[in-house]
């Protein structure tokens, strides 16, 4: 019942918002945003700060930001602003044909639009959201405002970002894209058409040295307003805590097929496809072991190809919730191109990286694991695994051989909370 209220809830405030773009008010438009400003259940409600942080929402920036607002006092007070809101006003000056009646809540609108877009109408776009930020500052009078964002190709934001600098509103970037393989790095160098963007954040906050030099590589004005702060989720699986398990428990973090493959046409052909098949394979064959616990977690976007796939029913399937619990819970854990992998990593637990694909140029594609994690056999795989089962191990171990892929990635670990703190008070 209250999923459907909500569900109607939004239809309202989205309808009200496109129609105040309709009426041409950014009045009643900055008062319907302001009114669809939320917060999480565990944050803070006594902050006194004289700054309100209004982060533009994404799922996958949320962690980092519950990690700091939970450690610190000392940063402003945070809201939420779904970016849909964007998206819906974009729609309405993008210049197309418009429906009265459509999905406000998730208006169909695609990156190539923000090219076509006509002067006119785009002067109109950055006009009505610099009278939005401006009634937004009037109705926010005792307090400053910034934006956080997540990503810099955001092409429905970026007159939000233009109104936000014609009326002295700091918007930040706290990057979340920072890993990457080289062909990636590579790509976002050559071919990202969004980069022009960067001149719009006032700081840009990055998790790795290497991130740090790829963005100057772009545009090399941006080196000194941008901050190498690390990645906050690290605290979620440094464990200092020491305490010995039979090893029974196997976690296979399921991977996308083009993760680490840039998007040109020359690789439409090349993906991890095979990797993933061949450890469904494993994990069938070695779940017939009694002495063996298999799950597999997995994303909504990623249940439809792992159901392709013939899964012993004796392996437990989790699609809900991140991946964090079931690190630390688990053993031994097969991962690929992902954040996840190297946070197992970190939680100090035995990782194995599949590489069966035979072409030399998918180690371009792939993130820089050490070398002795990175199995391109099944039968090393299955030997590998069941000379750990049953051996009692004293975790975390330790990750000196993989201090540096941590450490790329996820930058330094050292004074993490004062970094950000410094950036969202900057």
């Amino acid at each position: 019942m209250k999923k459907k209220i909500f569900k109607y809830y939004l239809f309202v405030l989205h309808f009200l918002i496109f129609f105040s773009c309709l009426l041409n008010s950014p009045k009643l438009c900055s008062y319907l945003i302001k009114i669809s400003f939320f917060k999480k259940k565990n944050f803070k409600r006594n902050n006194k700060s004289k700054k309100i942080i209004i982060v533009l929402y994404r799922s996958i920036g949320d962690r980092d930001v519950e990690i700091i607002e939970r450690s610190s006092n000392k940063i402003p007070k945070i809201v939420f602003m779904s970016r849909s809101i964007a998206k819906l006003i974009f729609y309405y000056f993008h210049g197309k044909k418009r429906r009265l009646f459509f999905n406000y809540v998730k208006p169909r609108t695609k990156p190539n639009e923000y090219f076509i877009q006509k002067k006119n109408n785009k002067k109109k776009h950055e006009q009505f959201w610099t009278e939005v930020i401006y009634n937004l500052k009037e109705q926010h009078k005792n307090k400053a405002l910034n934006f956080v964002t997540f990503n810099f190709n955001y092409y429905a934001e970026n007159a939000l970002y233009v109104g936000c600098k014609n009326n002295n509103v700091f918007v930040k970037l706290w990057f979340k894209e920072c890993f990457r393989s080289d062909s990636e790095i590579e790509h976002l160098i050559k071919s990202n058409k969004f980069t022009h963007f960067l001149k719009l954040f006032y700081k840009i906050s990055v998790y790795n040295k290497t991130m740090k030099k790829t963005l100057m590589t772009i545009d090399k004005n941006v080196g000194k307003k941008t901050l190498i702060n690390g990645c906050p989720r690290i605290l979620d699986f440094v464990n200092k805590k020491k305490y010995n398990k039979k090893i029974k428990d196997i976690l296979f973090l399921t991977f996308s097929s083009k993760r680490g493959i840039p998007k040109y046409k020359i690789n439409k052909d090349f993906d991890w496809k095979l990797s993933f098949k061949k450890i469904i394979n494993i994990l069938n064959e070695i779940s017939k072991d009694e002495n063996i616990n298999i799950n597999i977690k997995t994303k909504s976007n990623m249940i439809k190809n792992l159901r392709k796939h013939k899964i012993n029913k004796n392996i437990k399937i989790f699609e809900s919730g991140t991946s964090e619990k079931f690190i630390n819970q688990a053993d031994i854990i097969i991962g690929h191109n992902s954040a996840a992998s190297i946070e197992a990593l970190i939680n100090g637990k035995y990782v194995i990286v599949p590489f069966f694909e035979k072409k030399q140029i998918f180690k371009k594609f792939l993130y820089k694991f050490n070398k002795k994690i990175i199995f391109s056999s099944e039968e090393n795989i299955k030997k590998h695994i069941f000379n750990l089962i049953n051996k009692k191990v004293s975790f975390p171990l330790k990750n000196k051989n993989h201090e540096n892929t941590i450490e790329y990635y996820y930058g330094n670990s050292k004074n993490i909370i004062q970094n950000y703190e410094n950036f969202l008070n900057s």
